[in-house]
């Protein structure tokens, strides 16, 4: 058994429906059920639990509180926001370093106590500024695997100096595809590199393709937000509203954004609102999936999509952007989906779906065959093996 410690320092963490958060507590659960003991670190400014479901073996601390008071600031002082924001008109890395140095000064010491009193074997780090937090400023000197939960081609050109180095120091650095590795050489030509996908359910109701319907949907799900990129699937599914009477589209996903109202002030002025329903969150994605014919996910950078791949494992064919990194690598071109190079590929490819129910069915059942590449149960002994090399001398080189 191992103590293991995940920190959750780059991003919100409490009722937060993220990517990384899901991750994050489907790993801990999972290792937790093969006997280790886990704790999730994390930096909030509340205390309070994931939006996910979380093993109640499971420990989190936020780093800001102690006793149930917040003694750490999220942001950094006035006049260092004033001075990032400065330098980011000229240089994202240079902001970047702004973040990295100062906040890892406000939250160095907290860490340091946690790990301290935990005395993890390893800790699992969620992002390149985590491990930055917990070799640079909290001084661990233990094995540290950085998880990369993105585009590498996008996320390490914005890294600074000081993240680089604190990277560097990993353990190894997980990818979660093949097609990351040739970037993560270029940048961190002497670390050990694991590659593990995300964990994708077996759906628990699969997609109905074969019987005839009142009305047919295409979805997509995902924060509504510039990076996904639902306005573009708005403006293509509105020139198709007259061809395809039968058919709507249904928008999941928290929709607080500036983007989101947009989307929704373009929807209400074309009057599509009696076929484009921009629906919010639900934790109850699978019924999505399950009454869904199509799964549409046009987003412009990805990591590993978790969408997209739990949409795939119920069946649905895909239509998503070729130059989205994750997506180009599930999506199987004319098997499993179809990848577009422009938007008007994007229609043509909906419409040949729209218009063949048997087209549907055959791309449904090659994707769940295809995502079963990345069962949990796989995906969950390739972490534990992982974890059992890391700890074993010199192992980290065996990767």
């Amino acid at each position: 058994m191992m103590d293991i410690v995940i920190a959750h320092f780059g991003t919100y963490y409490v009722g937060m429906p993220g990517g990384v958060e899901k991750v994050t507590c489907n790993l801990a659960n999972a290792m937790t059920e093969k006997g280790h003991k886990v704790t999730i670190l994390y930096r909030d400014s509340k205390e309070g639990k994931p939006y996910f479901s979380l093993d109640s073996r499971v420990e989190q601390h936020n780093i800001f509180f102690e006793n149930g008071v917040q003694k750490i600031s999220e942001k950094l002082p006035l006049m260092l926001r004033l001075d990032r924001e400065i330098k980011r008109i000229f240089s994202q890395n240079a902001a970047q370093s702004v973040n990295a140095k100062y906040k890892g000064k406000q939250y160095g010491q907290s860490i340091h106590r946690w790990l301290e009193k935990l005395q993890p074997d390893v800790v699992l780090s969620c992002s390149i500024p985590s491990t930055k937090y917990v070799i640079e400023d909290a001084g661990y000197q233990g094995p540290v695997v950085t998880m990369i939960h993105a585009d590498p081609a996008v996320q390490f050109p914005k890294l600074s100096d000081i993240e680089k180095r604190a990277a560097a120091k990993s353990t190894v650095m997980q990818l979660l595809l093949p097609s990351g590795v040739e970037t993560a050489r270029q940048y961190f030509p002497d670390l050990p590199l694991a590659v593990i996908g995300n964990a994708v359910f077996e759906a628990e109701e699969k997609a109905d393709l074969q019987s005839t319907k009142k009305r047919y949907v295409i979805s997509c799900v995902g924060n509504i937000c510039e990076r996904k990129n639902q306005i573009l699937l708005v403006e293509i599914f509105g020139r198709l509203l007259d061809e395809f009477p039968q058919w709507d589209l249904e928008l999941w996903g928290r929709c607080t954004s500036r983007y989101a109202v947009k989307l929704i002030k373009e929807i209400h002025e074309h009057q599509w609102d009696s076929r484009i329903f921009v629906k919010g969150e639900t934790k109850d994605v699978g019924d999505v999936y399950a009454r869904s014919d199509i799964f549409c996910l046009l987003s412009q950078s990805e990591g590993f999509p978790l969408s997209l791949s739990e949409a795939m494992a119920a069946g649905l064919p895909a239509v998503g952007l070729k130059r989205c990194f994750g997506v180009n690598d599930l999506i199987q071109q004319g098997k499993t989906g179809y990848l577009a190079i422009s938007d008007d590929v994007v229609e043509h490819s909906l419409k040949k779906l729209m218009a063949d129910v048997h087209l549907r069915q055959v791309f449904g059942l090659n994707g769940q065959r295809a995502i079963s590449e990345y069962s949990a149960n796989k995906i969950w002994d390739q972490w534990n093996n992982l974890l059992i090399n890391v700890m074993l001398p010199g192992g980290n080189n065996a990767i």
